[in-house]
């Protein structure tokens, strides 16, 4: 696996093999914007880890050459991020986008582009908010035959407040379009949290489906584990790890990281 780490603006670890090209700048401003632009080449995964102690703005762009395939990881954790992050995705690209997600406060703008024909694309957003966290999400299927599979998943604890703008466009005339989202955030706190899909569609031949959920773990799957002989603080501790863990695929390292971030959480 491609290996990037950023921390505090800085490339500290990078593992990097020929399918897949790097270009990193830093800005010589404090208040300006570290670009980080990766072409994939070749089939590949990549691991991208982001530890970042201060304010920090990043502009990332993630380019998918025609037919390959690529699993990206995001991992966020520590300080307060303003990222912008637009995916390139060419004809007969597949690309599986995982994001974890442990910050103080984040502004996230995410633009999906399929400009190829049978792109493919896989979403996976999870996070523990402890403040605010602001999620816009932008897919242009700008291609016939393109798919698009989404799901933003938050655990809402302390002072959290999550917003989830999702927005899905298909234009007239790019048909067998396909677009899903799933969107579910489970709060522990009075904070109000928002989940806003929207799927602009100017085509009749396309699928398009969406779900929200905000609130708790329902009384039946509580229930359903304590009756099992698990103490009520047990039971919420497996939800939690089986929400935030559920969909994605991970390797070992990775897997061991994000046990770290969510046991710190599971008894908040």
């Amino acid at each position: 696996m491609n290996k990037i780490v950023i921390e505090n603006g800085l490339i500290k670890d990078k593992i990097v093999d020929n399918t897949i090209k790097v270009n990193y700048s830093v800005s010589d401003n404090f208040l300006a914007v570290n670009n980080l632009e990766i072409s994939c080449l070749k089939d590949t995964s990549i691991c991208i880890y982001y530890a970042n102690n201060y304010d920090i703005k990043f502009n990332v762009i993630i380019n998918c050459l025609e037919s390959v395939n690529v699993n990206l990881f995001e991992i966020y954790v520590d300080g307060k991020l303003k990222i912008r992050n637009t995916y390139n995705l060419e004809r007969t690209s597949n690309l599986t986008i995982q994001k974890f997600y442990d910050v103080e406060k984040i502004n996230q703008f995410d633009i999906i582009n399929m400009d190829g024909e049978y792109s493919n694309v896989n979403y996976i957003l999870k996070t523990v908010s402890k403040n605010y966290e602001k999620y816009n999400l932008l897919i242009n299927h700008n291609s016939k035959n393109t798919f698009s599979n989404v799901i933003n998943n938050a655990v809402n604890i302390n002072n959290g407040k999550v917003i989830f703008d999702i927005t899905g466009i298909v234009p007239k005339g790019m048909s067998n379009s396909t677009l899903n989202q799933n969107n579910r955030i489970v709060t522990f706190n009075q904070n109000k949290c928002q989940i806003n899909p929207n799927l602009l569609i100017d085509e009749d031949d396309v699928s398009a489906n969406h779900s929200a959920f905000v609130g708790e773990f329902s009384y039946e799957e509580l229930f359903y584990l304590q009756s099992r002989g698990i103490r009520y603080d047990e039971a919420l501790k497996l939800l939690i790890k089986g929400f935030l863990f559920n969909n994605l695929i991970l390797i070992d390292d990775i897997t061991n990281a994000l046990e770290v971030i969510i046991k710190k959480y599971c008894l908040f």
